[in-house]
């Protein structure tokens, strides 16, 4: 009990709401939404039929003024940048080419806060999750769609990754925090997007998958009703990415190797949450598979 309070307290700065500067001009401009689910290096998985490439066209058709994407503000072009899924320096670098504006719209929380909490994470939610996501997987094997597109998108499936945020995870704080503060994190990305929208009239929010469900609960609180689009790609199964991007890639590989082998100066959090995930390997395999 005592070791749960100070918990709490250790991680109420994650819970504060803070006033926001979305400017009231701006949410009076008539605009459209959308969000559409990426799937991180799935995108190179074949069988999917759902590669970077394909994320891009369906981005392409909807004619975005902004994009907004899944890394923060603080990373988006120094060394964390690699930390993050990606397609979200891939929507950064093509920005120019496509004619929208890219805006780095993500919150994390800090590693040490979440670790914590993890440690504790309660074994009767980790249960019931457990049972919804066996649920989950037993639909998609059942689908018979041209693109793994489609099967995430479906209204069943977004239902299913919903109700395991909402119903179950946010009513259990330390499943909340564990979980890198769900709700305050998509509060944040639709707070972040919007206020630098500015008078943007077509914005899309391309994020991994299992966020579209509380971002859209997000938006609705704004008096934005997004829409989830269907898919308006072929699939092509093609991987292969511009020199720019491999760039970009190699040098957020580089930048993640220099942290994790303490070469370059990085706070504590940032090293931690670079030893303890597998983004260095995320981007060797991008890099294999996209050339």
């Amino acid at each position: 009990m005592i070791r749960t309070f100070l918990l709490l307290i250790l991680t109420i700065h994650a819970s504060i709401i803070y006033a926001s500067e979305i400017d009231n001009d701006s949410l009076k401009v008539k605009r459209t939404v959308y969000l559409i689910g990426s799937i991180h290096n799935m995108h190179f998985d074949s069988s999917k039929n759902y590669s970077i490439n394909d994320l891009l066209e369906q981005i392409r058709i909807l004619k975005p003024d902004v994009v907004c994407g899944e890394i923060t503000p603080e990373a988006y072009e120094q060394a964390m940048e690699g930390y993050f899924p990606p397609e979200a320096a891939v929507l950064a670098e093509m920005a120019g080419e496509m004619d929208y504006r890219f805006v780095p719209v993500d919150w994390r929380l800090d590693y040490t806060t979440q670790s914590i909490a993890n440690k504790s994470f309660p074994a009767e939610v980790e249960k019931q999750c457990s049972a919804i996501n066996k649920n989950i997987h037993a639909k998609l094997k059942s689908f018979n769609n041209a693109s793994f597109y489609d099967d995430l998108h479906s209204p069943d499936i977004l239902n299913d990754l919903d109700s395991i945020y909402e119903k179950i995870i946010r009513v259990a704080p330390l499943a909340e925090i564990a979980s890198g503060s769900w709700q305050e994190r998509n509060r944040r990305i639709v707070e972040n997007g919007m206020a630098n929208a500015k008078k943007a009239q077509t914005i899309v929010f391309v994020f991994g998958i299992d966020h579209l469900p509380q971002l859209k609960r997000q938006l609705q609180t704004l008096g934005i009703e997004a829409q989830i689009p269907k898919r308006m790609f072929t699939p092509g199964n093609n991987h292969k990415m511009t020199n720019a991007v491999l760039e970009r890639w190699k040098q957020n590989y580089s930048n993640l190797v220099l942290i994790r082998d303490k070469k370059i100066n990085s706070t504590y959090d940032n090293y931690q949450k670079v030893i303890n995930s597998k983004r260095i390997e995320n981007i060797k395999e991008a890099l294999e598979k996209s050339q």
